[in-house]
C-alpha cells in the first residue's frame, strides 16, 4: 500500500500565516484610535463634522481612518502621520511578500 505524504506546514510558515492574519486588525485598530483621539483633541471641528468623521472611521473600516489621516488630521504631525499609515501597510507587504515567497500565505 503506497501512502502519500502531507506537507505540514513549517514554524515560519505558520508564524507568517498568523502575522498576515492579525496585522490588519492590528492596523485597524491603530489606525482608528489615532484618528479617534485627533478628532477628540480638535477644538475647531463642529459636533455634526465630528459625528460625520467617527461614522466614516467605523462604517468604513480602512477607508475612514485612512482618509481621516491623511486629509484632515491636524493634532499629528504630518510625519508621523506618513509613518504610521506607510510604515504599517508596507509592513503587511512585507509579511505577506515572504509569506507568498515561502508558500506561506494561502
Amino acid at each position: 500500500m503506497t501512502g502519500s505524504m502531507i506537507g505540514y506546514p513549517t514554524m515560519l510558515q505558520m508564524l507568517l500565516g498568523l502575522y498576515g492574519y492579525l496585522l490588519p486588525l492590528l492596523l485597524y485598530i491603530l489606525w482608528s484610535t489615532l484618528a479617534l483621539w485627533d478628532i477628540g483633541r480638535r477644538a475647531d471641528l463642529r459636533s455634526r463634522a465630528v459625528w460625520l468623521w467617527a461614522l466614516a472611521i467605523f462604517l468604513l473600516p480602512f477607508i475612514g481612518p485612512l482618509a481621516y489621516l491623511t486629509f484632515a488630521a491636524q493634532q499629528l504631525p504630518r510625519r508621523s502621520r506618513i509613518v504610521t499609515i506607510c510604515g504599517g501597510a508596507g509592513a503587511y507587504a512585507l509579511v505577506l511578500l515572504i509569506a507568498a515567497a515561502i508558500g506561506g500565505a494561502s
